[in-house]
């Protein structure tokens, strides 16, 4: 299995999206899931919860994701995941993304941010994998959504895809006696065909479902903002 790992960099207001189907489900996190489900279609295991514009501003909409370590000492992985069926062997898919790094609880060295996306067969076999890290702790800003994009052309015998969204924390056998700990935020994931958008900022900038001048005001404020 071939793995690539891409790093990213902050990118600040961009040009609309392509018109590009979404091959994700719920991927900004708008719709919550049944029981304990945190996000309607997708799946989640340990530390995974949803923010409502209380703790961050969403980069889309009204909700994004939340998760955070235990903070035991013990390496501990938090995520979510969906499955994609319909894919193309031969055919080129991007993954992207957004994730934010607050200064109030500020993520320690030991966190490792990625986004991940794995080709599968019909059997659900992991033929290659692709995925990046979409936030560096050490190096990253703080209070700012930044992009992560990962591309990967499907190999013979992909039929599906999985895309997993990962907050691992690195415990002490890794070099990190004392776990700082610290959150991400995950909102507007997108996967579609072919390559990358550089953008997944639609034109309703607001969330609103409407476009008027309220997304204009919004674009002018975060221009004059500098981000």
């Amino acid at each position: 299995m071939r793995r690539s790992l891409i790093t990213t960099a902050v990118l600040g207001m961009a040009a609309f999206s392509a018109n590009a189907q979404n091959l994700l489900s719920n991927g900004s996190f708008e719709t919550p899931g049944p029981g304990f489900i945190v996000f309607e279609d997708w799946q989640h295991f340990n530390n995974v919860f949803a923010d409502e514009s209380v703790e961050q501003t969403p980069q889309d909409g009204m909700t994004s994701g939340k998760m955070f370590g235990f903070g035991n000492g013990m390496q501990n992985d938090h995520g979510m995941f969906q499955i994609v069926d319909g894919l193309t062997e031969g055919e080129e898919y991007t993954l992207s993304g957004y994730v934010l790094n607050p200064s109030n609880d500020q993520l320690g060295s030991e966190n490792v941010i990625i986004a991940q996306l794995n080709f599968l067969n019909s059997g659900g076999a992991v033929l290659e994998t692709v995925e990046v890290e979409v936030i560096d702790p050490d190096t990253g800003p703080l209070d700012q959504w930044v992009l992560g994009e990962v591309s990967g052309i499907a190999p013979t015998g992909t039929t599906q895809a999985s895309v997993y969204l990962l907050h691992i924390q690195l415990g002490d056998k890794a070099g990190f006696p004392n776990q700082d700990g610290g959150a991400s935020f995950w909102d507007n994931f997108m996967l579609i065909e072919g390559g990358g958008t550089k953008c997944n900022n639609p034109v309703d900038l607001n969330g609103d479902g409407t476009l008027n001048f309220l997304d204009v005001s919004l674009f002018l404020q975060l221009y004059g903002n500098g981000c």
